[in-house]
């Protein structure tokens, strides 16, 4: 899916045309592939992402606000992404929201003390069960961040900490007792490094791609 985004989105590169999907879309994207074991996709594609943001195509922060989302979840995951990466995110400059649900997590993914974080996870637990759109309508309002039922069941932007942390040798608490984080959705099957087998169909995709459309592609791929 991020091969996919980064191609969609420089496709329409200097057109001023937006792609489908939304900046809260793509943090999804992005949190995802940490919690997969695949974080080494993120850094290509956020910098892919925010380069069709300051060219007014590809996709859009808050000053074009979709209709139907806050972009709250895109402040909180994008913040935390940029931090990792070392390219804070500007709120004001996006015209991202500060919400203070998920901004525990935010200020608190890096304490080296896994007890001291551990009350900000279980906050945006409950936040991430809150908000889980259960109706069309709900899902339509903007209100909600969850709007698929793999979007639910799945903790992804917990996760996507948990490995973070891993990768700055930071420690994780040994348990989140919280009904979110006890289900097979919320087990950790792949961690960064470990996916090391080729997939031969979609290397065939990419090398057609750089032979025809090499300016789809980003730096790093």
């Amino acid at each position: 899916m991020l091969y996919a985004e980064i191609i969609s989105i420089n496709n329409v590169k200097d057109s001023k045309r937006m792609k489908i999907g939304d900046l809260d879309g793509a943090t999804h994207l992005m949190l995802g592939a940490i919690s997969t074991g695949q974080p080494e996709l993120v850094k290509p594609y956020h910098q892919t992402l925010f380069a069709g943001i300051e060219g007014g195509d590809g996709i859009s922060d808050r000053h074009n606000l979709e209709l139907g989302t806050t972009l709250r979840y895109s402040a909180f995951g994008l913040t935390i992404i940029g931090d990792w990466l070392g390219q804070p995110l500007d709120l004001e400059k996006h015209a991202l929201p500060r919400d203070p649900a998920w901004g525990q997590l935010v200020a608190n993914w890096r304490n080296p003390d896994p007890d001291a974080l551990l009350p900000a996870l279980m906050v945006a637990c409950d936040t991430h069960v809150e908000r889980i759109a259960l109706t069309e309508r709900e899902d339509d309002s903007g209100k909600f961040e969850f709007g698929s039922v793999f979007l639910a069941v799945h903790p992804t932007e917990i996760l996507a900490i948990l490995r973070l942390r891993d990768l700055l040798g930071l420690p994780n608490p040994s348990k989140i007792d919280h009904p979110l984080m006890k289900t097979p959705y919320a087990a950790i099957t792949c961690l960064p490094g470990a996916i090391t087998q080729r997939d031969e169909l979609l290397d065939q995709f990419l090398s057609m791609v750089r032979q025809r459309d090499p300016h789809v592609f980003a730096a790093g791929l």
